[in-house]
This record gives C-alpha cells, structure tokens and sequence, in this order.
C-alpha cells in the first residue's frame, strides 16, 4: 500500500511534521491552505517555505487557494486524507447555546472535508479539532459529530 498524505486546512504544517518525523514511509502528496480575506497568506506562505509548494493532476498550484471553489477530483489520489479545520464555530469561545455548530460560517468547512473524501475514497482519515466537535449546540444535540 502506497503511503500517501492530503492534508486539508494544513496551517503551517503540523500533520506534515508529524508524520515525517514517524520515519515510516508516508509522503505527503498534497496539501490546502488559505485564509479568507487575508490579503497575505501567513501560514501557506510558512507552509512553503518549510516543506515546498504541490501540484493537482493538471499541474497546476492550488495550495493556496479557497479549497471550496476547487474541483475535488483535480485532487491527487491519497491513502490518509488529514486536516484541522477551523474551530471557532464548535470551541468553548461560545457557550454551547449559543454556539453555530457544522452551521457557523467556519463551522460548514468540515463539508469541504467530506466532500473531498467522496470524491477522491481515500481508505484512511485523521482530523483534529476541539472536543466540543463531539458536544452540539444546545438546537443541534448530537447532530455534528457526536
């Protein structure tokens, strides 16, 4: 089995750092990361500078471009598909009443994750995020990932 990465919402890269420090053989293929509104690209800017830039099937750079306006099957095929989607929406910055869920305006990026797993079926998946994924908003009790 190839061992083969596509990290979604990578930040400055610490799924990345992570596994090539494993030493056990995985590669990361492909990676996304953008800031809406950010006229400087801090953390993608990081990532490259640390790890390098990557291509889609055409060739073409997308690493740092809105991961929800991309065709997900431009994509490079992956074993484990990781990523840290923002966590503002689910984090304890909110009480949980007041909270958006899978519904605040970072909140709906999860899609973006899944979307990509049914379009590219990679077998693996690893996410990280706060803990209050797994406890809703007081109208969406246990609809998010719990």
């Amino acid at each position: 089995m190839q061992k083969t990465i596509c990290e979604l919402f990578a930040g400055v890269g610490g799924f990345r750092l992570g596994f090539d420090r494993l030493n056990t053989g995985w590669a990361t293929t492909w990676f996304s990361q953008w800031e809406p509104g950010a006229k400087t690209q801090w953390a993608h800017d990081c990532y490259v500078q640390h790890f390098g830039d990557s291509r889609d099937l055409r060739g073409e750079y997308h690493t740092g471009e809105d991961i929800s306006i991309m065709d997900k099957k431009s994509i490079p095929d992956h074993t484990l598909l990781v990523g840290g989607f923002p966590c503002q929406d689910y984090s304890v910055a909110h009480t949980l009443a007041s909270a958006k869920g899978i519904e605040g305006k970072k909140g709906v990026l999860w899609w973006q994750i899944r979307d990509t797993l049914m379009a590219k079926k990679a077998p693996f998946c690893v996410l990280e995020n706060v803990d209050r994924l797994l406890k809703s908003p007081a109208k969406q009790r246990g609809r998010d990932f719990g």
